[in-house]
């Protein structure tokens, strides 16, 4: 991404697209790449593809423990419990375990203001229970980018594709001239975060206490304010704004028109492809005319924006 739209799409007519690799620990070189052909389409995503074998080339162990507690975090699943009752064979579970993925997170949306332009963090999903470290360079560019409690761990792939939301969408350059925090990506991200939520970092600081933002622990800010999760979607907030990134899968760009949110003073209905993934009363009142939603990457995530500057308990009113 070198700032306009122009050049995105010239380098549709080029093959090929280059990406990032963010190493983990900081005394190694971040790399540039480049992807030996364009691709056009998310439903042939192969890049994603790329990425899970890079990490499943790795071979690093897996704390068996810790992973089947995520994964009942996830899906509200006791794993152990099914394979002793029989439920689960040993051969099926080593294969859920063994299995690679990735965790992709959006930094920047793509909108009219971004020119469309959207940035995405792509990281070993099983970072944590691999007992991976902290990736500092990943993290403070996200956390400079509007996540002030953003971390990850391993190794980091950074990546832009350009989506117009309604029929174009293709991977295009992000170099290494991108990771910055003084690049014209990370100024928009950060322009988009502070329109969508005041909860940037100095917000947070001055919540907190804490006079200097760039010294706050992100895993003070984790627990500065209620989150949640449940089989169907993630919630967190942010001063202002909360965020709500279903679980839905299979999702691609082109099921945009078969996505309808409904908006209300406390309530919020969320129907995909057909099927109420979410109906519930608010624990708060929101502004619904604030409020958006966006389908990028195949996440579906809303952003709920609140109507009184208080931290919500809950999402839902029980």
């Amino acid at each position: 991404m070198d700032g306009s739209i122009n050049s995105a799409r010239r380098s549709h007519y080029l093959m090929g697209f280059k990406y990032v690799l963010i190493p983990a620990s900081a005394n190694d070189a971040m790399q540039e790449f480049e992807y030996e052909s364009d691709i056009v389409d998310l439903t042939k995503d192969t890049f994603r593809e790329h990425v899970e074998k890079y990490f499943q080339n790795l071979g690093q162990s897996v704390d068996r423990s810790v992973l089947l507690g995520q994964l009942q975090e996830r899906t509200g699943m006791d794993l152990a419990e099914k394979q002793a009752s029989g439920e689960l064979s040993s051969s099926a579970m080593d294969k859920l375990l063994a299995s690679t993925s990735v965790e992709i997170f959006p930094v920047l949306l793509p909108t009219k203001d971004t020119e469309f332009c959207a940035i995405s963090f792509y990281c070993d999903d099983k970072s944590v229970a691999k007992c991976l470290e902290e990736n500092s360079r990943a993290s403070g560019l996200a956390q400079s980018c509007g996540y002030p409690g953003q971390t990850f761990r391993g190794d980091v792939f950074a990546g832009c594709v350009f989506d117009d939301t309604e029929d174009e969408w293709r991977r295009t350059d992000f170099t290494l001239k991108d990771c910055s925090t003084d690049s014209k990506w990370a100024a928009l991200a950060r322009k988009q975060r502070a329109n969508r939520s005041s909860g940037d970092v100095a917000s947070l600081a001055a919540k907190m206490g804490v006079n200097n933002p760039a010294q706050i622990n992100p895993g003070m800010l984790q627990d500065s304010e209620p989150t949640g999760e449940t089989d169907q979607y993630i919630w967190r907030q942010q001063g202002d704004d909360v965020e709500v990134t279903f679980k839905k899968e299979g999702l691609v760009k082109g099921d945009k028109q078969q996505v309808k949110v409904t908006f209300a003073r406390q309530s919020l209905k969320v129907v995909v492809k057909g099927d109420i993934v979410f109906d519930a009363k608010l624990c708060e009142p929101i502004h619904p005319d604030e409020s958006t939603w966006t389908l990028s990457d195949g996440v579906l995530q809303v952003s709920l924006s609140k109507a009184e500057p208080n931290s919500w308990p809950a999402l839902t009113k029980g």
